[in-house]
């Protein structure tokens, strides 16, 4: 197990439960505004996503001001909070894609927007599961989670090609098939994130 979350204590394991609320917050806001095409929803995600670079900073402050915590627990902690703040910056990238979408009218077809939710809940539900993590270091849980992504990661190639194929029959269009990939894609960043994570938490 990660020293640093051995001796984690309680102020920076709930700093780290309000980051990860956050960031479930701000992907739920970014879905919304997917599927309503309201920037409004989109304006709300990216005040969230803010407020995690804010909890990001405080987290290192607390970190580097904990005379019982050891180099190597600095370390482990910073490998973790580097994986928070480019989750927060895909989060960024998500909302930019979004609000593209809205500002240019582009529609998607049912399908893809119910293949887009499910791997929006999975992501949401992984990051509940972290939640859980982050306070009991249940190693079955963790590897629960890194099981799941696995699944996701497998479920979003089976969607892109589907996707692709759609596209070659002339269901769905170009640019329409390009936003829906460059989507896919950033969710699989914000997985990959969430499991070097967890992977950290369990090292």
């Amino acid at each position: 197990m990660s020293p640093s979350i051995e001796n984690l204590n309680l102020e920076m394991a709930k700093n780290l439960q309000s980051l990860t609320e956050l960031i479930q917050e701000a992907l739920s806001l970014a879905f919304k505004g997917f599927l309503t095409s309201d920037n409004q929803h989109l304006k709300e995600g990216e005040n969230k996503t803010q407020k995690t670079y804010k909890h990001l900073k405080e987290l290192q402050k607390l970190i580097s001001s904990d005379s019982s915590l050891s180099g190597e627990d600095i370390a482990s902690a910073a490998i973790i909070l580097s994986h928070y703040h480019k989750i927060s910056f895909d989060l960024e990238k998500l909302l930019s894609l979004i609000e593209n979408k809205n500002i240019e009218g582009i529609l998607f077809t049912e399908k893809g927007k119910t293949e887009l939710d499910e791997i929006f809940r999975g992501i949401k539900n992984l990051f509940s599961h972290l939640n859980d993590v982050i306070l009991t270091r249940n190693v079955v849980l963790i590897d629960h989670i890194l099981k799941e992504k696995k699944n996701y990661n497998q479920l979003s190639r089976k969607f892109a090609q589907e996707h692709e194929d759609r596209l070659v029959k002339g269901i769905c269009m170009a640019h329409t098939s390009s936003l829906y990939l460059n989507i896919l894609d950033v969710l699989n960043d914000i997985l990959w994130h969430l499991q070097a994570i967890v992977v950290e938490l369990k090292s």
